[in-house]
């Protein structure tokens, strides 16, 4: 396999194409460096789009930067695709995920690779569709950039799931009371959660990394350890998912599903592979139990689905406004969800 993918590489200098070097700058450059995994999987996925587009099979010495530019603006102001079908314009963030690898690979084919001798990537410019702006109209004091969701659509979405019996639930309900993103929320253990100083640990993340078809256990988004305060409500909800997670280890005896990881080391870095079996099932001698055992979504929600139901991080107000205040502030400002959703 190794020799496989060394002789993929190998052509003509002058032959290569676009796709041809992002693949290369994948392997040779971002995978070997310290770019988060997220960081890496996102690079990964949007290499593929540009792969996909026309531009991605021009030969790299043909690439000009007008040509750059009008894929740059396809992608900001949409239009007809090469198959006739309608592209609509990309969002701000993910313009600038495509800018970033276009950039960065370009700059790698001009050094170290010596494919091209200049980057006209540095010519490009986004440009961006000016919106129409009511001047007259609405309370800009009153609006914000955060989504966010009333506790009316709360109280549907977490019905609905309650009705359906949905193991999502309990993840929803963390994510509405504490503003964390899915993927944090998946990766909660018991032991990060304090019900009686009522404060959860937000230690590690979990993503379904696509390029690997893997669930993966990771380090948060920044990277950093952070403690999150949480009101009487949802104290409230974890005891009973606690006393019911207890009832159901019970009942299900060796059926019951535990977490388990694999050291995984590939093209220079270490993943963290996340499987959860039953008693009765083989483990082998490379898995190792997770320490948290008891994590919170134990026999119910697969994280991967959680993720695919609740897609970002939407779903959760956003009470990272006081991260940095001090910890009794914090502790008032969780207890006013209380009021917000009726309670005492």
């Amino acid at each position: 396999m190794e020799d496989y993918e060394e002789k993929k590489f190998v052509a003509k200098t002058e032959n290569i194409t676009l796709g041809e070097m992002l693949d290369i700058w994948l392997e040779e450059e971002v995978k070997p460096g310290t770019l988060s995994t997220g960081t890496l999987i996102a690079y990964t996925t949007t290499a593929r789009q540009i792969k996909k587009h026309p531009i991605g099979q021009r030969k790299l010495k043909s690439i000009t930067a007008d040509h750059l530019q009008e894929y740059i603006d396809f992608l900001s102001f949409g239009g007809t695709r090469p198959d006739g079908t309608e592209a609509q314009p990309i969002s701000k963030n993910y313009m600038l995920q495509f800018s970033a690898v276009l950039r960065g690979s370009f700059r790698f084919a001009v050094f170290p690779k010596r494919y091209i001798t200049f980057n006209p990537m540095q010519y490009v410019r986004m440009r961006v569709k000016k919106e129409e702006v009511e001047l007259f109209e609405g309370n800009a004091e009153n609006e914000t950039d955060i989504p966010t969701i009333t506790h009316e659509q709360y109280t549907e979405i977490t019905d609905y799931l309650r009705k359906k019996r949905n193991p999502a639930l309990l993840p929803v309900q963390i994510a509405y009371y504490t503003g964390l993103r899915i993927g944090e929320v998946c990766g909660l253990a018991w032991q990060d959660i304090n019900l009686e100083e009522q404060y959860l640990t937000v230690r590690r993340s979990m993503r379904y990394n696509a390029t690997r078809h893997k669930m993966e256990i990771g380090a948060t988004k920044r990277k950093k350890i952070r403690t999150v305060d949480f009101c009487d409500t949802l104290a409230e909800i974890l005891k009973k998912a606690r006393k019911q997670q207890h009832r159901e280890r019970f009942q299900c005896g060796e059926m019951y599903f535990r977490n388990y990881y694999q050291k995984v080391m590939e093209k220079g870095r270490t993943h963290y592979d996340l499987y959860s079996l039953q008693s009765t099932e083989e483990i082998p001698d490379d898995y190792e139990e997770l320490s948290f055992t008891s994590n919170l979504l134990s026999n119910g929600a697969a994280p991967k689905d959680v993720q695919e139901l609740l897609g970002h991080s939407d779903v959760s107000t956003t009470m990272n406004v006081y991260a940095h205040a001090t910890r009794e502030a914090k502790r008032t400002s969780a207890r006013l969800l209380d009021k917000v959703v009726g309670g005492n």
